[in-house]
């Protein structure tokens, strides 16, 4: 395989720095880690490369001294920085010296070597740039799922970030269908983010639990997040009446309590739909199509992965984005239609 380019990675977490380096690796990019600031001064020193990954918090010298000799030695050496600090200061600072981009932790590994990608073959930085909004994870209010794996059943509770630090996330402590549910320090969770391009999943521990101001979980944050699921087919843009209700397969007939709705795409994975009504995700829906006449319908059963208040002039309700769980088989033909 012909080399894509010499990277190097600087960051004090030693598996994040093998993470980053085998996914560059396996993307034909030479990766040289060093963890921490005095290294990376050497390294520069020693060779040319084509894109430096930087921490801003390092030992022995921190990434902003580190930054400021980089650029003495390799003014024209294109720098992403990558940090999970909230200092924007430090970060303000950053962007003095000219650094390509700048991505916050945790990030999406396969948008950090597109990112790596894009500002190799970059001449000149053009300002700033960060990931594409797509990517931009654990922002506060954004809805999550939390399955709690530890002799739970699996159940999936919706919840939403409160806040974060360099080290850990606090999310809304989940409601059970009696009130609060007890989770113990250490206990594994599995937590479902869903934003603009793919659902997103990374299990974690709880590290404790508050209930001042309000009752919340703070979880261990990882440094990296994987895709879980990408769209796998294209999604077409189709106004569709629907009637939908809470449940699934299981659920009784003379249980569902179906409500009106609309498509805002559609494809066969999946369906953006608005609704009267706030869903959180992680419920899972019943759904049907009614694409010409009240006697033709398709049906599905739905997982909602992310939900919205639509800003859209003329939609006044909630945009869910589902991924169908079911569907019957005559959706094929609608679609070619």
């Amino acid at each position: 395989m012909v080399s894509k380019g010499n990277v190097l990675v600087v960051d004090d977490e030693i598996n994040l720095c093998r993470i980053i380096g085998a996914k560059l690796a396996r993307s034909g990019y030479n990766v040289t880690a060093v963890h921490d600031g005095v290294q990376a001064i050497e390294k520069v020193r020693e060779s040319d490369y084509d894109v430096v990954l930087l921490d801003l918090i390092l030992p022995k010298m921190d990434g902003l001294t580190a930054l400021a000799e980089i650029r003495n030695i390799r003014s024209s050496v294109p720098i992403i920085v990558m940090t999970a600090c909230e200092n924007a200061d430090a970060v303000e600072e950053a962007r003095s010296y000219g650094v390509s981009a700048y991505v916050n932790k945790p990030f999406d590994l396969d948008s950090l070597v597109s990112l790596v990608s894009n500002t190799s073959h970059a001449k000149t930085a053009a300002g700033d740039r960060r990931m594409s909004d797509s990517t931009v994870l654990f922002s506060k209010d954004q809805p999550i799922t939390i399955e709690i794996q530890n002799g739970y059943l699996g159940r999936t509770y919706p919840s939403r970030i409160c806040g974060k630090d360099d080290r850990t996330l606090t999310v809304l402590a989940p409601e059970g269908d009696h009130g609060a549910v007890e989770i113990a320090p250490r206990a594994l969770v599995k937590i479902g983010l869903a934003a603009k391009d793919a659902y997103y999943s990374f299990s974690t521990h709880v590290v404790r639990s508050s209930q001042k101001p309000q009752r919340v979980l703070v979880l261990d944050k990882p440094s990296v997040i994987y895709r879980a699921q990408r769209r796998q087919h294209a999604r077409l843009a189709l106004r569709i009446p629907i009637s939908y209700a809470r449940g699934g397969q299981d659920a009784a007939p003379e249980a569902l309590d179906f409500k009106p709705g609309e498509t805002r795409d559609l494809s066969l994975g999946g369906a953006c739909i608005l609704v009267a009504e706030e869903v959180e995700p992680g419920a899972v829906l019943t759904i049907e199509l009614r694409p010409k006449i009240e006697t033709d319908r398709i049906g599905a059963v739905a997982r909602v992965l992310r939900s919205t208040h639509s800003d859209q002039p003329g939609d006044d309700g909630w945009l869910l984005g589902c991924q169908f769980i079911l569907a019957d088989p005559s959706l094929h033909n609608l679609l070619k239609d």
